[in-house]
C-alpha cells in the first residue's frame, strides 16, 4: 500500500470513529443511537420481545434508546418478497409488546410485484440513525430510509424515493402494505380534515379488486393499529403519511393522491404517481383517471412517512403526541371503558380506555366534542363537552352498575353462553372500540366469542359483565365428559352467581390420549389470541397433548404452562407451521402449509429458527429440518379447502382459475395443478410429488401425516382429502390421517375435531415425547368430533399389521349421552365394503376376507343433536381411523394394493 493510500485509510477510519463509534460488536452508535447488523454477540441487547418479534442474527438493528426496529436482512423471506429487507419488528426499547408484523411494498397493489430489496446500508449521522434499503422490481427502483432521531424519539420516520428505468414496466399505484392479519384493530383518521375521519369504521379491501377502490379508499393520512386490550404490554402503531410529491428533473415538485385503506387483514397507504384533476378525492372522476397514470423516466415520488409508537393500546396515545400542545381533557369512570371523542359533526377524533383506577386523560384542541363513555356489557353514556383553552376536569362518569355474574371456581370446563327471550348472544370479545368493517354498504361480522374458558387455577376469571338479559350456559369439558347446562338471568346492578354442574367424564379411552396437532395463539402473525388464554382454552376443552405450530416462528410453551400451574395437565410438544405464501419461478402458487414436530426453537434465531420456505420445494424444506437433531413428524396441512376438483368436475377445464394458493394438492408446488387421485403417481400428472432430489433423495411427497380435518366440517373438503389420502395410500404412500382444530381465536374451538392417539402410559406424567412421535409416524392414531373407537383386526390395531387372508375386524363404538351415532362405513382399499348401523356403547364383530395386500379404515358418523349443536356448531359426529394393515399372502411385506 502506498503512503497515500495508507493516508487515506487511517483518515477514512478516523473520521467515521469520530461520527460513528464503534464497538467490539461492530455497533454503529452516538449516544443512544444505534445501527448494527446483529450478531452472536450482541443478540442478546437487540433481538426484540413480544408476540409478533422475529427478528434474529444476521437481521439490522435501529434504535434511539426510546424506539427499537428490526429491519430483516436480505437473505431473509418476507411475507410478500423471496427478499427481506423490509421492517419486521417494531416496539418502545423494553416493552416487551411487538406486534408489528411486516411492512411490504407492491407496484399496482399486485402480490406478484412486489418491491425486492437488492441492498442494505447503515449509519448514524448528525443525531440521526438510518438504515437505507434499495429494491427493484422490473427496472423500477426504489430507495427506502428508516431513521430515528434524538428529538421525536417515540416516531420511526420513512422516507420513499421512487423511480424508473426507460422501457421498464410500468405502473398505475404504488401500495404501502402494513401486515395486521387479524391482530390488532385500526383508527383511520385524517389529520388536515378532521371531520373526515372514519374511526373505527374500515372498508374491506384486501379481497377486492381495483374495481372497488372508490368505496374502500379514504381520504386519510393516519392509521392507528392497537395491539388487543388484554395484551400484556400494550402499544399503538401510528401509521402517519406526512406527504407525497412529484419531483421533476428540476427539482420541481407537485403534490399527489394518497388514499388510506384499511381492514381486519392489512392496512395501507396507496399512492398515485400523477396529480389527480378535478378532484382530491376517489370516486369516479378519479377512477376513470387511473388507466392514464404513469411515472415518467426522470421523475421521482417522494413518500413521506412516520410510526408514532404509543405506550397504551388506545389511540389516544398516538393522536396526543400529534396534539401535544392541545389541552387535556381528564376525569374518572369504571375501569377498562373505552372514551371515544367526537367531534360535535359526529367525526370520530381519538380513542382512549381508563386505567385500573378507572382514570382517563387525552389531548383535544379547543372546540365542542362529544364524549362517548363504553363499557362492558354494552353500557354507554354520552356528554357533550366544550374545551377551552386550559382544558377540562370531567370528574366522575358513572354508568349504569354492571350485571356481574360471578364463575365457578376450581374446575377445568369451557362455558358457552347463548340468549334466550330475546337476548342476543354476548360477545366476551368486544374490546368496546365499536370496531366494524364494510363490504359496500354491508357489515362483515366480526366472530362473536361466546365461550369463557376455565382451567380450575386461581389465574381463572372469578366473575364476567354481560348485558342485562336471559342466558342458557352450557358447560363442558370435550366429548369424552358429560354436557351440562343452567338458564341464568342477570340484571343492571345484581351479581348472580352461576350455579352449574361440573361436567364429569362419561366416556373412559384407556390407552388413548387426546391431541391436537395444529395450533395457534398470538405468537402467529394472524392470531391475536393471548398464550395464556390459549392455554387455559385446552385444558379447558379437555386437551393433553398440546402441539403448538406457530406461524412461521417457533414459540416454546413451557414456561407459561409452569407459571399457570398447569404442567401436570399438559403435555407440551414444540414445533412451527411452514407458510409458503409467495409465488414463485420455483412455485407458481407457493407450496402451501405444513407443520413440524418437535421443533426447538433456535434463540436469537430469524424467526426462533422455523425453516425458510418461499421460492422453494418441500424437500428442500425437509432436507433442512432433517439436519436438525431428533426425529420429527412433518404434516401437510388442510391440503385442499374444498372438494372444486372431484374427478369429472367443470374446474378440471380451466384448474388456474380455482386453485387455492394455500392448498398443495391444488397445485402440488412446483407443478401449478391439481394433484389427479385417479392416476398414479408416476404419471405426467403427478410425477412432480415422486421426483427425488439428485443431492438428498428427497421427494415433495415425503410428509409423515396429512391433515383429513381441520377445524369446522365441511363435508366436500373432508371428502376431497380422504380420496387424496386413500389415493396415495392405495400407492404405498403411508401418510398417517390427523385431525386438528387449526384453532387461532376464542372462538375457534380447539381440539374440534382431535385426534385419540395410541399411548401405553396414557397420562401427561409418563408422557414421552419419542413415543408420541413414533405413534404419530405409525398411524396409531384416529380422528373424531364426538364418537370414541376400539378398532382391531384378528387382534391387530391401527397401524399395526395383521398376517392372514381372514380375519374378524372387532369395533367397539362409544359416546357420551348428547353425541349421536349412527352408522359405520368399513373401507378397505378405499372402497366402502360394509355400512352398517351403529350405537353407542355396542361392539361389533365383522367378518373380512382379502384377496391380497390391504388396508381397513373406519368411519363412524351421526347427526348433531341440539345440545351438540350448542357447543360445536358448524361440526357433527365423527371419526375416522387410521388404517390397519394386512398381509394376506404372509410374506412379511406390505404391498400396495394399488389404484
Amino acid at each position: 500500500m502506498s503512503r497515500l493510500g495508507l493516508w487515506r485509510w487511517v483518515f477514512a477510519l478516523t473520521y467515521m470513529a469520530v461520527l460513528v463509534g464503534y464497538d467490539s460488536a461492530g455497533l454503529a452508535s452516538t449516544g443512544e443511537l444505534v445501527v448494527t447488523q446483529i450478531t452472536e454477540k450482541n443478540a442478546r441487547q437487540h433481538v426484540q420481545s413480544g408476540p409478533d418479534a422475529v427478528g434474529g442474527i444476521g437481521d439490522w438493528a435501529l434504535s434511539n434508546g426510546t424506539v427499537c426496529a428490526i429491519v430483516s436482512d436480505l437473505d431473509h423471506e418476507s411475507e410478500l418478497s423471496l427478499r427481506g429487507g423490509v421492517l419486521i419488528d417494531l416496539d418502545l426499547c423494553g416493552h416487551g409488546g411487538d406486534h408489528y408484523v411486516a411492512g411490504q411494498d407492491l407496484f399496482d397493489s399486485n402480490r406478484q410485484t412486489p418491491v425486492n430489496a437488492r441492498e442494505i446500508e447503515g449509519k448514524v449521522h448528525d443525531n440521526v440513525a438510518s438504515i437505507r434499503v434499495l429494491g427493484q422490481q422490473q427496472g423500477m427502483y426504489v430507495e427506502t430510509t428508516y431513521w430515528l432521531d434524538t428529538k421525536q424519539k417515540s416516531r420511526l420516520k420513512i422516507r420513499k424515493r421512487i423511480w424508473r428505468e426507460m422501457g421498464s414496466f410500468d405502473f398505475r399505484a404504488y401500495t404501502s402494505l402494513f401486515f395486521n392479519f387479524h391482530s390488532m384493530k385500526s383508527f383511520t383518521a385524517s389529520t388536515s380534515s378532521p371531520d373526515r375521519s372514519n374511526g373505527f369504521a374500515q372498508r374491506s379491501f384486501l379481497r377486492r379488486g381495483l374495481g372497488a377502490i372508490t368505496d374502500f379508499a379514504q381520504s386519510a393520512d393516519l392509521i392507528v393499529a392497537l395491539t388487543p386490550k388484554d395484551a400484556e404490554a400494550g402499544l399503538a402503531y401510528g401509521w402517519h403519511m406526512k406527504s407525497a410529491e412529484l419531483i421533476d428533473p428540476a427539482g420541481n415538485k407537485k403534490t399527489l393522491p394518497f388514499f388510506a385503506l384499511s381492514d381486519f387483514e392489512a392496512l395501507a397507504f396507496m399512492a398515485f404517481p400523477k396529480p389527480l384533476v378535478l378532484t382530491n378525492d376517489m370516486n369516479i372522476v378519479s377512477l376513470l383517471q387511473l388507466p392514464s397514470m404513469s411515472l415518467t423516466p426522470g421523475h421521482e415520488m417522494v413518500l413521506t412517512e412516520e410510526i408514532i409508537l404509543g405506550a397504551r393500546s388506545d389511540v389516544a396515545s398516538v393522536t396526543d403526541q400529534l396534539h401535544s400542545g392541545a389541552p387535556v381533557v381528564q376525569g374518572q369512570t369504571e375501569p377498562g371503558t373505552a372514551v371515544h371523542a367526537d367531534l360535535s359533526g359526529g367525526a370520530p377524533f381519538t380513542q382512549a380506555f381508563a386505567d385500573q383506577d378507572g382514570a382517563f386523560a387525552m389531548r383535544l384542541p379547543e372546540g365542542d366534542y362529544r364524549l362517548r363513555f363504553v363499557a362492558a356489557g354494552k353500557r354507554l353514556v354520552e356528554r357533550p363537552v366544550i374545551v377551552p383553552k386550559e382544558g377540562a376536569q370531567l370528574g366522575t362518569v358513572d354508568l349504569a352498575p354492571p350485571a356481574s355474574l360471578l364463575l365457578p371456581r376450581g374446575a377445568a370446563m369451557r362455558l358457552v353462553f347463548h340468549g334466550r327471550n330475546g337476548t342476543p348472544d354476548p360477545d366476551f370479545g368486544d374490546d368496546q372500540t365499536g370496531y366494524t368493517q364494510y363490504d359496500g354498504d354491508n357489515v362483515l361480522p366480526l366472530p362473536a366469542v361466546t365461550d369463557v374458558f376455565l382451567a380450575g387455577v386461581d389465574s381463572d376469571p372469578e366473575s364476567l359483565t354481560l348485558p342485562e338479559g336471559d342466558y342458557r350456559v352450557y358447560a363442558t369439558r370435550g366429548p369424552e365428559f358429560s354436557l351440562t347446562h343452567a338458564d341464568v338471568s342477570v340484571r343492571s346492578g345484581q351479581i348472580v352467581p352461576l350455579q352449574i354442574e361440573v361436567p364429569t367424564r362419561v366416556v373412559e379411552t384407556p390407552g388413548w390420549m387426546a391431541a391436537d396437532l395444529h395450533t395457534h395463539s398470538g405468537f402467529s402473525f394472524d392470531s391475536a389470541f393471548s398464550a395464556k388464554e390459549r392455554v387455559r382454552s385446552f385444558v379447558a376443552e379437555g386437551g393433553e397433548i398440546f402441539v403448538a405450530t406457530e406461524h412461521e416462528t417457533i414459540f416454546d410453551f413451557a414456561p407459561v404452562i409452569r407459571a399457570m400451574r398447569l404442567s401436570r395437565k399438559i403435555a407440551l410438544v414444540t414445533g412451527t407451521e411452514i407458510t409458503s405464501e409467495v409465488p414463485s419461478d420455483v412455485a407458481p402458487f407457493s407450496i402451501g402449509h405444513a407443520n413440524a414436530f418437535p421443533v426447538k426453537p433456535q434463540k436469537f434465531r430469524f424467526r426462533n429458527g422455523a425453516p425458510l420456505n418461499e421460492g422453494r420445494r418441500w424437500r428442500d424444506v425437509f432436507a433442512d429440518l432433517e439436519a436438525r437433531p431428533g426425529k420429527r413428524i412433518l404434516q401437510l396441512n388442510h391440503a385442499r379447502e374444498s372438494d372444486v376438483f372431484a374427478p369429472g368436475s367443470d374446474a378440471w377445464q380451466d384448474p388456474t382459475k380455482s386453485i387455492n394458493p394455500q392448498a398443495y394438492f391444488d397445485h402440488m408446488g412446483p407443478a401449478g395443478r391439481p394433484f389427479d387421485p385417479t392416476q398414479s403417481l408416476a404419471s405426467d400428472a403427478n410425477s412432480v410429488l415422486i421426483e427425488k432430489d439428485p443431492q438428498t433423495g428427497l421427494r415433495d411427497i415425503d410428509f409423515d401425516a396429512m391433515e383429513i380435518m381441520n377445524g369446522p366440517q365441511g363435508k366436500g373438503r373432508v371428502r376431497a382429502l380422504m380420496r387424496d389420502w386413500m389415493s396415495l395410500l392405495n400407492q404405498g404412500e403411508r401418510l398417517t390421517g390427523t385431525a386438528n382444530s387449526d384453532s387461532h381465536t376464542a372462538k375457534e374451538i380447539v381440539l374440534m375435531p382431535r385426534n385419540m392417539v395410541a399411548q401405553k402410559k396414557d397420562t401427561v406424567a409418563q408422557f414421552k415425547t419419542s413415543d408420541f412421535v413414533s405413534k404419530v409416524k405409525k398411524g396409531a392414531l384416529y380422528g373424531t368430533t364426538g364418537p370414541f373407537l376400539q378398532a382391531s383386526l384378528n387382534g391387530k390395531s391401527l397401524g399395526e399389521t395383521h398376517k392372514g387372508n381372514t380375519g374378524a375386524l372387532r369395533v367397539q363404538v362409544d359416546a357420551a349421552p348428547w353425541v349421536n351415532v349412527t352408522t359405520m362405513d368399513v373401507i378397505v382399499n378405499g372402497k366402502t365394503v360394509f355400512d352398517v348401523p351403529v350405537r353407542s356403547g355396542t361392539t361389533s364383530s365383522i367378518p373380512l376376507s382379502f384377496e391380497k395386500d390391504s388396508y381397513v379404515v373406519l368411519v363412524v358418523e351421526g347427526e348433531a343433536s341440539e345440545a351438540y349443536k350448542a357447543v360445536y356448531p358448524k361440526n357433527h359426529p365423527y371419526a375416522f381411523t387410521n388404517p390397519i394393515y394386512v398381509d394376506a399372502d404372509r410374506n412379511g411385506k406390505w404391498t400396495p394394493p394399488g389404484l
